[in-house]
């Protein structure tokens, strides 16, 4: 329902955090500027641009603040309401989202890895949304992609601890 407004959002938003707009339109734009990302980025401008693009795209800084003061004091009500939202505010950029546990989500063919290759799923995707949920809204966060399938596992909350040794 909110894919397309989510799509059209983005699409005014990153641009201004990584320093390109691509040409093309659509989801295509999407997987070009990630692409663009990966190439040009070292890893604090990636981090730096990821953290902006979702900041932005979730509302602003008093949003995400928000967010983050409940993710210290409350952790895990809030994995479980970011594990009921996230099927709905992220499908547009990787597909259908299922909730398999209170704060696990599957994503049984993720579009962004399928339209871009594994090295940008694990370097543009995987460590910065681990470290901006994580870092920013205070909830722990475990992305783990299987390339061979496609697929990834999303968990929140504190039963990602250890995440750091992911490759």
């Amino acid at each position: 329902m909110f894919d397309a407004f989510f799509l059209r959002k983005f699409r005014r938003i990153h641009p201004r955090h990584i320093g390109y707009r691509s040409p093309l339109s659509g989801y295509a734009a999407v997987a070009d500027e990630s692409r663009h990302e990966h190439e040009h980025l070292d890893d604090a401008q990636l981090r730096t641009a990821v953290h902006g693009t979702f900041t932005d795209l979730m509302g602003g800084r008093a949003v995400t603040r928000a967010i983050g003061g409940l993710g210290r004091r409350a952790p895990r009500a809030t994995a479980r309401t970011l594990a009921r939202a996230i099927p709905h505010l992220f499908r547009w950029l990787v597909g259908p989202v299922e909730r398999t546990g209170p704060t696990t989500l599957h994503i049984p063919t993720c579009r962004f890895l399928t339209e871009t290759s594994p090295q940008i799923c694990l370097r543009v995707c995987r460590k910065p949304t681990e470290d901006f949920f994580t870092d920013t809204l205070h909830v722990a966060t475990r992305l783990t992609p299987d390339h061979r399938t496609s697929s990834c596992l999303i968990t929140l909350g504190p039963s990602t601890e250890g995440r750091e040794q992911l490759p």
